[in-house]
């Protein structure tokens, strides 16, 4: 048989070339991850100093294409703290939650807050209401906010948790000082010359029966201090990767007791991270839910607290159902203030 001898030539020539541009292209290769490795190295040990600011993106931008813009949040949290010279009163509410908006404005409409208080809507429909029928407070809609009735540390209601908080970074970071409420919950008595009393801190937080190593999460005053913000973006730190972790599970699956924002917020506070100087409000003056189990004779030994959340129960409709038991919804079927409760409650302290 007759060799190609040329052919075997060109072959070998060919094959040399392509071995040194292989070379080449391993070399090169290994520079760029030694390069990429270096640079993530970096990053990962200035993002553990304390002084690090966390600007993450937002977790609801995560979930859709687009961004989220919270402007007019920040354009209305500026107007009404007068450029964080008051105190802003801000909550999140769903279209769910709107018939305790309704109650708690009832309740506290002599109490000379409504044109401090900034609700945060999920929807445009709940802001227009809100707005409509009670035009001294401010509702703004934003993204990323679920709706219909969200179940207590499940993955609907830390989602909403999440994006509280990132909002909220927002707003701190403007220099506003925060006080963070809940609609479901009754004021006896207007408690925010008394939560602003407390001087030297950064951080006033509230009290959970029964568990001492537990700060609620719904309900404190951050003061826009630098120990603050750096605690609040720790939060919102573990709070956006933890949303990551669910972000594709149905919103009635059970999260783990150990990660939302509660247990996130309390042992950053109770670490005194950043430097954090706290005050630990009593239950004795801002009691829980678990105030609805005490005796007749044990409440009357009590001090009349100044507010009282209607906690520690499960669902939307048991928690309606237990404050109009008790005389503490200030709604009527018609959905008008009912003034009887209102006297009761918040004119004769009697609860």
């Amino acid at each position: 048989m007759k060799i190609n001898y040329d052919l075997m030539k060109w072959s070998l020539s060919e094959m040399k070339k392509l071995n040194r541009y292989l070379i080449t292209l391993g070399v090169l290769t290994v520079i760029l991850m030694l390069s990429l490795f270096t640079y993530n190295t970096k990053i990962l040990k200035h993002s553990q100093r304390e002084d690090f600011v966390f600007q993450p993106a937002k977790f609801s931008d995560l979930l859709r294409d687009g961004r989220n813009d919270t402007n007019h949040v920040l354009t209305a949290a500026m107007r009404i703290s007068k450029g964080g010279q008051k105190a802003l009163l801000v909550t999140l509410v769903n279209d769910a939650f709107l018939p305790f908006t309704f109650s708690w404005l009832c309740n506290t409409q002599g109490m000379g807050i409504h044109n401090q208080v900034l609700f945060i809507t999920g929807d445009s429909e709940s802001a227009m209401k809100i707005n409509q029928k009670w035009p001294e407070v401010t509702a703004i809609q934003i993204d990323g906010v679920h709706s219909g009735n969200q179940e207590y540390s499940h993955v609907g209601y830390v989602e909403l948790m999440v994006r509280r908080s990132e909002v909220l970074l927002e707003i701190l970071e403007k220099n506003i000082p925060i006080f963070l409420f809940e609609v479901d919950c009754i004021w006896i008595t207007n408690p925010l010359n008394n939560i602003q009393s407390y001087s030297n801190v950064d951080v006033v937080v509230n009290a959970v029966s029964s568990r001492s190593n537990v700060i609620a999460g719904g309900f404190l005053y951050l003061h826009p201090t630098d120990a603050s913000k750096k605690m609040w973006r720790a939060l919102t730190k573990q709070l956006v990767q933890l949303g990551m972790k669910i972000k594709n599970s149905a919103d009635e699956k059970l999260v783990s007791e150990g990660d939302n924002d509660q247990q996130y917020l309390s042992k950053l506070v109770f670490s005194k991270y950043g430097g954090l100087r706290y005050q630990i409000l009593s239950t004795d003056d801002y009691a829980d839910g678990k105030w609805y189990s005490f005796s007749k004779e044990e409440r009357n030994r009590r001090k009349m607290p100044l507010i009282l959340n209607n906690n520690w129960i499960s669902g939307n409709l048991a928690k309606i159902k237990r404050a109009k038991a008790w005389g503490h919804w200030f709604l009527t079927e018609s959905g008008h203030c009912d003034p009887k409760n209102i006297e009761r409650i918040v004119d004769q302290h009697l609860l």
